[in-house]
Formats: C-alpha cells, sequence, structure tokens
C-alpha cells in the first residue's frame, strides 16, 4: 500500500512540476532551468548512481554548454526547458568544440517540458567524432523518463526522491513569484491539461479464444502470414474473423474491458456471454491495485482512438501519437472549424508538391499530438501535446520529418502552441453527443495569475504553419 501511495505521488508531483514549467515558460522566462540546477542534483545522484555529481559552475562560471557534473564516473548533464533539435544540436556541438569528451563519458540533456516524441539521429551524428558518443534514444531524457527510473529503486529512496520533487515543485513556485513582479502577467495561464469524465461503468469479462485456431483461420480469411506478437493481436484478428471492428477494448489477464456493454455489441463473440461482469468506475479510477488503474487508463486511450479514427484522426501504430488524415480520397487539403473568443479555422492537412516538379509529391504534412491521461488530486485530467508529423504516402514518416519538424518549431511562439492546445481540446470536446455516457472531454486546467489583460494575441492563429487567422 505505502509502495502504490509514493507511486502515485510521485506521478501528481512531477506533473505539477511539468505544469509549473510551462507556465514560467508561457511568462518568457525560459531561464528557469538556471534556478533548477541545483535542486535535480540529488534526484540525478540517486537514480544514475553518481555520488560525486557537482554543478559544474561552481567550478567555472556559466560553464557553456552543460551544467552538472561527476568527473569521476564521467557523467554529465544539460538541465533545460527548451525541447527543440536546435537546442540539442547546439548543446553536443559546444561539447564537442570544447572536447568535453576528454572528461566525460556520457552527456544526459534534461528536459523541463516534455521532449518530442523523437529526434533525428542523423542529425546529431554529423556532430559526432569517433571520440563521442550520443544516442537520442538513451540521453535525451525528460521529468516521464526520471519518473520511470525511480520506480526501479528501494521504497526509502523514492521517499527521498519523493521529497526532492517536491522542493523543486517549491522552488519553481518561488521562482515564478518571483519573476512576477514588476512583468505584465495574463489574467490565466491556460494549460494542455484538459478535464474529462468518466464514464459510470465498465464491463469485463473472460475470452474464449483458441489462440492457434484464431491465427490459423486469419492465415486463411485475413490472408495473415505474420505471427502474433501479442495477445492483443490474437484478440485484435478473432474480432475481425467475427466481423467486430472495433477498437474500444482492453484485454488484460486473459480478461477482455470496455466502456462498451459486452453483452449488447460485437465484442460478446469473444467472451463468456454468461460471465459479463459490470464495474462500477470507482473499482478501477479508485483502485489500489495499479493494474486497474493502468486499466482504466488503456481504456480512455482506446476508447478516444475509436472515436477519433471516426473521424480520420490516426493513432501512429509505433509511436502512439495522433494524426489528422485527408477526410476523402485524392483530398489535398483539410480545415477544421473551432470557436474560442471566435471562429476560426485551423488546417490540419496539407499535400505539398515538390517545388522542382509539382507533379510530384514531396511529402504530407499532418496536425499531430499526443494524449497521456492522468489522475491529479480526485480529478482526471488528460495532458495535450501538440506537434507535426510529416509523411511520404499519408501514414508513412518521411526521411524528411526530423529536419521539417525542426524548421516548424523554429516558427512557433508560447500563443501559437497555447492556441494548438485549445484547437485540440475544442476538438476533443466535440467528439462526443449529449446524450453519450462514455468519455466527456471538458475544460481546460487554468492557473489564475495576475490582473493584467492577455489580449486578443491569445486568440490569434497568426504564426501557424497550417493555421489560418479568424474567420467571421
Amino acid at each position: 500500500m505505502r509502495q502504490l501511495e509514493i507511486e502515485n505521488q510521485l506521478r501528481e508531483v512531477v506533473s505539477r512540476i511539468v505544469v509549473q514549467v510551462e507556465l514560467a515558460t508561457a511568462q518568457g522566462r525560459t531561464d528557469i532551468n538556471l534556478a533548477l540546477e541545483d535542486a535535480f542534483i540529488p534526484i540525478l545522484k540517486s537514480i544514475y548512481n553518481l555520488p560525486q555529481l557537482v554543478n559544474l559552475n561552481r567550478k567555472q562560471k556559466n560553464y557553456p554548454g552543460i551544467d552538472l557534473g561527476d568527473d569521476h564516473d564521467r557523467v554529465a548533464f544539460q538541465i533545460t526547458s527548451t525541447t527543440t533539435l536546435d537546442k540539442v544540436k547546439g548543446t553536443i556541438r559546444q561539447f564537442m568544440d570544447r572536447a568535453y569528451y576528454n572528461d566525460f563519458d556520457e552527456l544526459f540533456i534534461l528536459m523541463l517540458s516534455r521532449k518530442q516524441a523523437s529526434y533525428s539521429q542523423p542529425s546529431v551524428n554529423e556532430l559526432l567524432t569517433d571520440q563521442f558518443a550520443f544516442n537520442c534514444k538513451k540521453h535525451i531524457i525528460d521529468l516521464s523518463d526520471l519518473l520511470g527510473q525511480v520506480s526501479g529503486l528501494r521504497l526509502a529512496a523514492q521517499e527521498r526522491v519523493l521529497a526532492e520533487f517536491r522542493h523543486i515543485l517549491g522552488e519553481i513556485d518561488a521562482f515564478i513569484s518571483f519573476s512576477a513582479e514588476g512583468i505584465a502577467a495574463p489574467v490565466a495561464i491556460t494549460t494542455n491539461l484538459q478535464r474529462i469524465g468518466l464514464p459510470d461503468a465498465a464491463y469485463v469479462a473472460e475470452l474464449t479464444i483458441d489462440d492457434k485456431a484464431v491465427i490459423s483461420r486469419a492465415k486463411r480469411e485475413l490472408n495473415y502470414k505474420g505471427y502474433a506478437k501479442s495477445r492483443k493481436a490474437v484478440v485484435k484478428m478473432a474480432l475481425l474473423l467475427n466481423g467486430v471492428e472495433t477498437d474500444a477494448w482492453v484485454c488484460h489477464d486473459n480478461k477482455l474491458f470496455s466502456f462498451l456493454d459486452i453483452e449488447q455489441c460485437g465484442l460478446r463473440s469473444v467472451v463468456d456471454e454468461g460471465l459479463v461482469e459490470r464495474l462500477a468506475i470507482s473499482d478501477l479510477a479508485d483502485s489500489p491495485e495499479l493494474d486497474n488503474v493502468n486499466i482504466l487508463k488503456q481504456l480512455l486511450s482506446a476508447e478516444t482512438q475509436e472515436r477519433l479514427k471516426k473521424l480520420h484522426v490516426r493513432m501512429h501504430a509505433k509511436d502512439r501519437f495522433f494524426f489528422f488524415g485527408p477526410v476523402e480520397e485524392g483530398q489535398t487539403e483539410r480545415k477544421e472549424t473551432w470557436v474560442g473568443k471566435r471562429a476560426a479555422t485551423r488546417r490540419v492537412y496539407e499535400l505539398k508538391y515538390q517545388r522542382k516538379d509539382p507533379t510530384k509529391v514531396a511529402h504530407h504534412t499532418h496536425f499531430s499530438f499526443e494524449l497521456t491521461f492522468t489522475k491529479l488530486d480526485d480529478d482526471w485530467y488528460v495532458q495535450i501535446v501538440p506537434s507535426w508529423y510529416y509523411s511520404y504516402n499519408g501514414y508513412v514518416r518521411s526521411n524528411w520529418h526530423e529536419d521539417l519538424l525542426s524548421t516548424q518549431k523554429a516558427l512557433e511562439h508560447n500563443a501559437s502552441v497555447r492556441n494548438m492546445v485549445r484547437f485540440l481540446a475544442h476538438f476533443l470536446s466535440k467528439m462526443y453527443d449529449v446524450q453519450d455516457d462514455g468519455v466527456r472531454f471538458l475544460s481546460l486546467l487554468e492557473f489564475d495569475v495576475g490582473e493584467a489583460n492577455e489580449g486578443d494575441q491569445a486568440e490569434s492563429d497568426e504564426g501557424d504553419d497550417l493555421a489560418e487567422g479568424a474567420v467571421a
């Protein structure tokens, strides 16, 4: 019980830290990392077992490119609130130019905001030599990565890390309060956390499928040529063989879970119909068992995926983010209308042709986003992280994706990113009918931070590559 309590508190505090960092960034204080360099030392010491980790700026003022280091174990860190590829490349360029590899074998870049879904390894490799290696997947980390590693520590160590994270949250609050003095601030900062309303119940039943028989039939009837890599894949095939195409379900421990009444839909074709059980949603949401809470999170994701699929918003099979596609075959552009303070349109998909040869496709540009479901105190939220996806055929990642994404990110500013979040929150909230008793996407979480008027800039889409101005 104590273990689960600590894990829940860690998730809550880390989520609040991310929100507060975004709040500071929205106020233009991207130097918040300078106030937190020392605060992260005990956490990184525990996670990476670096007893001699120190603030390098204590040795050499404004130590260029890196902030923390353990010269005994030869590991260095940079702490930053900037998450772009250009920031990563700039850090590595300084590291190589100043020959820090003579002192450190590894460099981690710790991002205080949520990192991008991916970073271009080839772009980074251009800056490296045989003297130093940097793996984007391993060495670019954010607070969620730290949280995952904390779970592997002993309980006593986790409690110490929790105390340090709480200290960091206090440092951020103090930083924002101090830096706000004499600076015009908006009345409220809109976060990227959207409240959600849970359905009243979920349903569970025992699966009754024969895996080998399902795979054999799938090879004959579905032209399936591979081998099932997971039980979920087998259940998916079993449903397709019975003419059921919904993805709004989760399988766990030979049981099928869904917000749909299993007895009243096609899901009954793969379960023991006589043993369908109705669960109050609190049985999952408030359960002391982490597996039950995770089942609820997976159900929320699966239900959302199913709803978005009907609106021609697909989930990337590998990286699990969503991206807008064309509504019909041959469509070269897609726009969506949304309402903030006034009606506006946003272009969410566009087919781009080559400049040198307009008959050939250069790439497809998709507005994309990640959704992460989480519980804070007694309420449930979804964290919305907008981005862009570039494909060569409408689905598969373009070889130029990283370069195009980096160029696009350089054009964005706080107001434009805030509008992306607000658009997505509006789009999600309109997925459901008033009579729908499923998941409901409600309002964005806001913090009151001042008395100044933010003005209409927050509604403007100016500066967004795929956004258009407001229309009447």
